[in-house]
């Protein structure tokens, strides 16, 4: 399928008085601009798959680039009413954890000297950048130590 079998799917679902509008993973600011110009500018209208992406070339093989992250006032410009920003939190975490991993272990792949932001001690290639952690309170409010805490003094095991 292709963008124009989108637009028209979109369109349909317009006639039909879907609540919101939106065409999954567009590539390119361009076809999000040329979808919101064909629907009523009263549609509500969300830009899902936002989150950054690596770009595979036509042939299927190496990648290309990266898919932009388009910032709340960059999606407002476009005339949407929404943005779904799914997945980019869970790329944050992968992200952190990765390089986290690779300082506690204290090296480096090949795959990573391309890196510019990787601070490494040059004669041992051990990465010597601080690790970014959350305090620990957050961490605990994040799984939810708070609300375990609360139900074991309002339930207490004696």
């Amino acid at each position: 399928y292709g963008f124009d079998e989108v637009i028209e799917r979109c369109l349909r679902f317009e006639e039909l008085g879907a609540d919101i509008i939106y065409a999954e993973n567009l590539q390119i600011v361009e076809e999000y601009q040329q979808l919101r110009d064909r629907l009523d500018s009263r549609t509500v209208t969300m830009i899902a798959q936002v989150q950054e992406s690596i770009n595979v070339d036509n042939d299927g093989g190496t990648s290309v680039g990266k898919k932009p992250l388009l910032t709340l006032q960059e999606i407002a410009e476009l005339g949407y009413d929404l943005a779904l920003f799914g997945v980019t939190p869970l790329q944050c975490v992968v992200g952190a954890l990765d390089a986290t991993a690779k300082q506690f272990l204290g090296s480096r792949s090949s795959s990573d000297d391309d890196d510019d932001d990787c601070q490494c001690d040059p004669a041992t290639g051990i990465i010597t950048d601080p690790i970014a952690m959350a305090d620990f309170s957050d961490v605990k409010g994040v799984v939810g130590f708070d609300e375990l805490e609360r139900f074991e003094s309002d339930f207490p095991c004696n």
